[in-house]
């Protein structure tokens, strides 16, 4: 009886020092301005241990893409012209 007690508070300590698993980008791939165009939100992924690789993560109507770095210049441009159209 004791040592399935000790089993599982063993189990319990081990599941909260765990942590949460970090949401990473495994891949990248070049989106389309069309897509770009409708990022709502950037966030930036570093290759720091937690993930292997540096990757832009955008949310596009609720799902996760990931896009390479390099597109982080052509965002800007995008969003950039975009606010350049709009009419007040």
């Amino acid at each position: 009886m004791d040592f399935k007690i000790l089993l599982l508070l063993l189990c319990i300590t081990f599941i909260s020092v765990q942590g949460e698993t970090p949401q990473c980008c495994l891949s990248t791939a070049p989106l389309s301005r069309r897509i770009l165009k409708r990022v709502e939100k950037v966030t930036i992924q570093r290759s720091n241990g937690r993930c292997e690789i540096d990757a832009l993560v955008l949310l596009i109507r609720g799902k996760r893409l990931c896009a390479p770095m390099w597109q982080w210049k052509l965002l800007e441009q995008l969003k950039s012209s975009l606010i350049g159209q709009q009419r007040f």
